[in-house]
């Protein structure tokens, strides 16, 4: 569309939104209440219409960022088929409303899906999360560990052509372009060392298949019933080793691989062998090496971190959460290998 934003805001989209919500949900809809999205999945924002008879529906809309190649998580349009897959299997997720890659509409590819009234069990910030006491926070982890298997249980076959499956190899290949990107030369050295003790110990025949990527509670919405109402974030999922789904949120949960002024502010706390015991009791199969994949998940989100934190320090994109975990990124590092000779001992 001629004149369409590079960059948005509430205003800039504020008239596409209209377009759209006239053109889509009904000739009478009206859109109000825009808002950012919280969290790192790009560019996302909140809207509601409002039709002339009171009826009124809230989405969601995500756009990939204007000028940028189309690839991993600045593919939105990606996550179709996905989430589609997903649904038809009983996952629960938000629904998606409509999605284009006609820029006539927002002068990029855009991807609707319906708002989710529900909060996450936020890991560090209170006033994100959903108001449960600290003793209910087992029992929500246990469901999201019961998600998590559904998830797994998603046939490949429904995603035929999706995405080109991921080996170990692979992964941990990608995650060092990452890190090397990061230009930090003392945890470019970590992690070699550990990205070496991840291949020699790697799984022989990992069991594979649909992962999240990115599975932790930040990601998993609870209504007021304190069920799963949605998984969100899907940017980074993909078919490959399961395995570092579970180890990811071990990781996550764990105050080990933290540290300590990150540590002060979690809030969601769990020993990784409960999640494990959990996992496993509800029938998503025995995991080889569990140790291995929560030292992979050290490996990959040290990774992202020190990249992250390069950004920010450099004024090529803000972001204070990573500046907060740059003091983790040595001891993830650290905490992987220490991980890895337990599974030695």
């Amino acid at each position: 569309m001629p004149g369409s934003p590079r960059t948005f805001d509430a205003e800039t989209i504020r008239p596409l939104l209209q377009r759209w919500a006239r053109a889509v949900v009904r000739p009478d809809a009206r859109v109000e209440a825009i808002r950012p999205m919280p969290g790192n999945s790009g560019i996302s924002f909140g809207f509601t219409t409002v039709q002339d008879d009171g009826g009124r529906e809230t989405f969601v809309v995500r756009l990939a960022p204007p000028g940028v190649r189309r690839r991993g998580n600045t593919d939105v349009l990606r996550q179709v088929p996905l989430l589609r897959a997903l649904h038809e299997h009983s996952v629960p997720i938000a629904q998606v409303r409509w999605w284009t890659d006609d820029p006539d509409w927002f002068g990029t590819d855009a991807l609707v899906q319906e708002y989710v009234p529900a909060l996450p069990l936020h890991m560090t910030d209170g006033s994100l999360s959903a108001g449960v006491p600290e003793t209910r926070v087992p029992v929500l982890l246990d469901r999201a560990v019961d998600t998590l298997v559904a998830i797994h249980r998603v046939p490949v076959a429904s995603l035929s052509g999706w995405e080109e499956p991921r080996s170990i190899d692979t992964e941990l290949s990608f995650w060092g372009d990452v890190l090397r990107s990061a230009g930090d030369a003392a945890r470019l050295a970590a992690g070699r060392d550990l990205r070496t003790q991840l291949a020699d110990a790697a799984p022989h025949a990992p069991r594979a298949g649909l992962f999240h990527g990115d599975y932790q509670t930040n990601n998993i919405l609870f209504d007021d019933r304190e069920q799963v109402a949605a998984v969100v974030d899907w940017e980074i999922a993909g078919i490959g080793p399961q395995g570092l789904d579970l180890g990811w949120l071990m990781m996550m949960c764990d105050p080990t691989c933290w540290h300590p002024s990150y540590r002060a502010r979690m809030r969601v706390v769990a020993r990784p062998q409960d999640l494990l015991r959990r996992y496993e009791a509800t029938d998503g199969g025995e995991v080889d090496r569990p140790h291995w994949y929560q030292a992979l998940a050290c490996y990959r989100f040290g990774a992202i971190a020190a990249y992250n934190y390069r950004l920010h320090r450099t004024g090529r994109r803000i972001d204070e959460l990573y500046a907060a975990m740059a003091p983790s990124v040595g001891v993830l590092l650290g905490r992987g290998v220490q991980l890895l000779r337990e599974l030695d001992g």
